[in-house]
């Protein structure tokens, strides 16, 4: 089956939405991945498919349901200062205890869940870093919420936080200034190849300049009531924000993922959105996700070739030349191959992962260090016990763009709702299942969106600034054109403008140095003429500047990337309500 050639594009209308398939086909889309999954048959490290399947979605679930149990408490508990950590994965014998208090059945939406009835209920999973998000990433959550509402299922969002921290900022419109412009302020610095789950504030001091210099931003400058309204409605959503992140901090959560999830629920729990919350991190200490990846070491050289050709495919159909983009290729050298996955030590930045085949071991190093060394003929089970006390101690190993939605997709969820970035790189996933698993790969959709902040906009157009450009351009070669009536009976203009075409016409019989002599005079000429079409000229000019900066001001206003945190509430909230009420 040859690669699909499809075109993702982003909205760029005020409210407009990409959704693929239609909302309202998405359902059909579950229950028929459902049956897709049913289907298959192949092995993991000798255990059967669905066996490794069913007891992760129960056991994600568990976690899922113990981490979102953990931001709710933190929100509630706020105001009190309690003690609160997310950023390390409860033990096994901590989940047990949890668990058992409920006989081995988990409630989850007032549900009674245990591993049979777990088989059956549609997981609705999407996922993305925990950055301050704009409504065309939030749009995911609310689907989630809608599509598990609507077939009796669990919403489930995947925190990313295996991802490097290169987004830990925040764009803010100054429209207050001349020209208008988008600025960017920083939350954590020179941090952009560090995974989000390494990250906690030493201090608060950190959070507290960023609250000061957005703050700053957002300062009303400005007599326009509408304007004026509008940024007030900013600055209280981002006070409320920001204060919560604070008294998050206060009650004991430091790491940046926690914080901003937090901060994150308690939006969304005004809007009426229910979804659980697991990190990769979480995902990954489980002993399925340590087979998922002992699979794909075992046949590293068998990967690495699919992978590196489906890229190269895609690079074709969408004529990239770059071997960089989308992603890089795997590197394969001698008895040294690159995995799909992060690994670093535990407080360090993330490095590639490589294999080293050394006679009856295989080493797992980042290309500089030896960091986990396993035996080729050893029990599957023996080398999860070695991987799981690697990495519960040490080590880390994440999966990359590719095998965290491959992971997920194949293991945990129904359904994956992706936006338009991770839909273009799970074009080239589909196939690398195709080939790898030997299987049909379950369907994911799409949906991303564009909100703008509430600003009214300039009637201004990028033709109309072309027109006088061109006016302005006329004008300074020919200023006699634009003479006014009185200027036009001078008798020094009168001369100028002959002695100007004589000029021209002689600079079409001439010599090369007479046609230069000739055209040096008529551009004295004309420096003489536009000073008589200096007020019209300077109208002009402040006509440009003018629509220049409406413009400007236009595409700061319509900028799509504004995190939910400074939109006033209300439109938050008539936009969402829209969009899904009428699917």
């Amino acid at each position: 089956m040859a690669m699909k050639n499809i075109t993702y594009k982003v909205p760029e209308n005020n409210k407009e939405v990409f959704v693929e398939p239609a909302i309202d086909r998405i359902s059909d889309m579950v229950l028929a991945n459902r049956q897709k999954i049913s289907d298959y048959k192949f092995e993991i490290n000798g255990i059967p498919f669905q066996a490794l399947r069913n007891k992760l979605r129960e056991e994600l679930l568990h976690k899922a349901a113990q981490y979102t149990n953990g931001i709710k408490s933190l929100l509630r508990e706020q105001s009190r200062h309690g003690q609160t950590s997310l950023s390390t994965p409860p033990s096994n014998k901590q989940l047990s205890i949890e668990i058992s208090q409920h006989q081995d059945e988990l409630h989850v939406k007032g549900q009674s869940l245990n591993y049979e009835s777990i088989k059956n209920i549609p997981i609705i999973q999407t996922g993305h870093e925990p950055i301050l998000c704009h409504p065309g990433v939030w749009i995911k959550n609310h689907l989630i919420q809608y599509l598990a509402k609507k077939l009796d299922g669990i919403g489930v969002n995947m925190i990313v936080d295996n991802d490097a921290c290169n987004m830990g900022f925040m764009y803010v419109p100054i429209l207050y200034e001349k020209p208008s412009y988008v600025q960017k302020v920083m939350l954590v610095n020179n941090m952009d190849n560090t995974a989000y789950e390494e990250i906690v504030f030493d201090n608060i001091e950190m959070i507290l300049r960023f609250k000061k210099d957005v703050l700053n931003i957002l300062k009303i400058n400005t007599f326009d009531t509408n304007v004026r309204t509008t940024y007030e409605c900013m600055q209280t959503m981002f006070k409320e924000f920001i204060n919560n992140v604070v008294e998050y901090y206060q009650c004991g959560c430091a790491d940046m993922v926690g914080l901003l999830t937090a901060a994150r629920r308690a939006l969304e729990e005004g809007v009426g959105i229910e979804n659980l919350e697991i990190p990769v991190s979480w995902m990954c200490d489980t002993d399925e996700f340590y087979h998922f990846f002992l699979h794909i070491l075992n046949r590293a050289n068998q990967f690495a070739i699919t992978y590196n050709k489906k890229l190269a495919e895609y690079r074709i159909i969408h004529k990239i030349r770059s071997k960089a983009n989308p992603l890089p290729d795997l590197k394969i050298a001698g008895n040294l191959v690159e995995l799909p996955f992060w690994i670093w030590k535990v407080g360090g930045q993330r490095d590639r992962c490589y294999i080293l085949n050394d006679g009856e071991f295989i080493k797992i190093t980042n290309n500089k260090d030896i960091l986990v060394t396993i035996k080729k003929n050893d029990e599957f089970e023996k080398n999860v016990s070695t991987l799981r006390a690697s990495i519960g101690t040490s080590i880390k190993i994440r999966p990359r763009a590719i095998t965290t939605t491959m992971f997920s997709r194949l293991f945990f969820s129904d359904v994956f709702i992706h936006g338009i970035g991770g839909a273009k790189y799970d074009i080239i996933t589909d196939e690398i299942i195709r080939e790898f698993f030997g299987v049909e790969p379950p369907a994911f959709a799409t949906i991303s969106s564009t909100l703008f902040l509430p600003f009214n906009t300039f009637d201004a157009s990028i033709k109309e600034l072309q027109w006088l450009e061109q006016v302005v351009n006329d004008m300074r070669y020919n200023p006699e054109r634009y003479a006014s009536k009185a200027a036009r009976k001078d008798a020094d203009f009168i001369n100028r403008v002959e002695e100007k075409q004589r000029l021209l016409k002689m600079i079409n019989v001439c010599n090369k140095d007479e046609k230069r002599q000739y055209f040096n005079q008529i551009k004295d000429l004309n420096r003489l003429l536009l000073t008589q079409i200096n007020t019209e000229l300077q109208n002009k000019q402040r006509e440009i500047n003018k629509i220049r900066n409406d413009l400007v001001y236009n595409e700061v206003v319509r900028f799509r990337e504004y995190p939910v945190f400074i939109y006033p509430m209300k439109v938050l909230r008539e936009y969402f309500l829209s969009v899904f009420s009428s699917a």
